[in-house]
């Protein structure tokens, strides 16, 4: 049998990836309409329930919708082949490949031909990237390994008002790691709530590490700008080594806040890892490399080669669409 020409090859991959899109829009469709008839049949039976009670039900729905189709695009995603454009990519020849920039995020190091998606054998024109904050290109980059030794401290740090964030990320570190972990809130209720074991001084850190000497603690902390708060804050990191700080960043703010979030920090903590909030909505998702800090999560996935491509595809499609 003659091998596939050069056009019949493109023809093929053309419509694997149109399938491959057209599998995810109706997926993504049906998933909404899903949705939508539970919301209405819940809303029914809740009508008697306090309006902060609903409105806690319905942002658990949002939540879940939300996360549901983040999976479906992951789960798509690794489907498509090295030769397989991936999805949201229909304008896949507009793309060229970047010149990998100095900093951890931009290495080739590890990443072969095989693991880079096709996006990034094209890529979008330098002002087109730049407008959506990738100011050095698309980063190269294979997912940073979340690892950790037994008794090792780790401290996730996130902004006064999103508590969430920080105990949603301190989850994902301690769900990947390969040894015993504890997740510990920092502060007080009122400005850092949950239910996981709360820690309010160093002292009380230090009693609990004591007695789980070969656990990993994950500390998540509130960079509250109340000052008792800060000075809890502060003593609870001066008097404890810890060998992994990460900063939980909003996607949406402009690069200004996302470089304050990074680099303003209690008691001189120095960020090691950045997990990136809200990336899907983010008008400027490749603003949060411009601190120069490792991007080791986007929205609780690990920031591999393959994901900052649809980050962008997706950030670009959306933007030329405000434009229409």
């Amino acid at each position: 049998m003659a091998p596939h020409s050069a056009s019949g090859r493109k023809s093929d991959t053309q419509d694997v990836s149109g399938n491959l899109d057209r599998l995810l829009r109706e997926t993504r469709r049906r998933l909404y309409a899903a949705a939508a008839a539970s919301d209405r049949e819940i809303l029914s039976d809740v009508q008697t329930l306090p309006d902060s009670e609903i409105e806690l039900m319905e942002r658990r729905l949002r939540g879940g919708l939300r996360s549901a189709e983040l999976d479906h695009r992951r789960a798509v995603a690794r489907l498509a082949s090295a030769d397989t454009p991936l999805p949201f990519a229909d304008a896949a020849a507009e793309f060229f490949s970047p010149e990998p920039a100095s900093g951890s995020q931009y290495t080739t190091e590890g990443v072969t031909d095989s693991t880079r998606s096709a996006v990034f054998q094209h890529s979008m024109n330098q002002p087109g990237l730049s407008e959506l904050g990738f100011t050095k290109g698309l980063p190269v980059v294979d997912p940073l390994e979340i690892t950790a030794r037994p008794g090792d401290l780790i401290l996730v740090i996130s902004e006064t008002g999103r508590a969430e964030d920080g105990a949603g990320v301190a989850s994902r570190i301690a769900a990947r790691l390969a040894v015993p972990s504890q997740i510990l809130l920092a502060g007080a209720r009122t400005v850092n709530p949950g239910s996981h074991t709360r820690v309010r001084s160093a002292e009380e850190l230090e009693q609990i590490r004591g007695e789980n000497p070969d656990d990993v603690l994950i500390v998540s902390l509130v960079n509250s700008r109340v000052r008792s708060h800060q000075r809890n804050a502060n003593r609870l990191i001066e008097l404890h080594d810890f060998a992994q700080v990460w900063v939980c960043v909003d996607a949406r703010t402009d690069a200004g806040h996302i470089t304050r979030t990074v680099t303003d920090l209690p008691g001189e903590a120095r960020a090691t890892r950045v997990a990136a909030t809200h990336v899907w909505e983010a008008k400027q998702p490749g603003n949060v490399l411009l601190p120069g800090i490792p991007v080791a999560l986007l929205d609780g996935a690990p920031a591999s080669t393959q994901l900052w491509g649809l980050v962008a595809h997706d950030a670009h499609t959306r933007l030329n669409r405000q434009r229409r």
